[in-house]
């Protein structure tokens, strides 16, 4: 997976605000850090809060956002 590299700062100020997700042209998306990112595109999750939550959004009701 090749990183994209950003230097707007305007999206920069965005991605740093706290918010979960950015919208461009009407499209959502969501924001997470990683820490690293291997070949194999699999995300693992290292943080015991990180996976609480995230457990926690799968289990719950999570339609698709282009649906709406």
């Amino acid at each position: 997976m090749k990183p994209v590299k950003i230097n707007s700062e305007e999206i920069l100020k965005a991605i740093n605000s706290g918010n979960g997700y950015i919208q461009v042209n009407g499209r959502d998306f969501l924001l997470l850090e990683v820490e690293k990112i291997d070949d194999v595109n699999v995300y693992e999750v290292t943080d015991p809060e990180e996976e609480k939550q995230l457990l926690q959004a799968l289990n719950e009701n999570n339609p698709i956002l282009s649906d709406k």
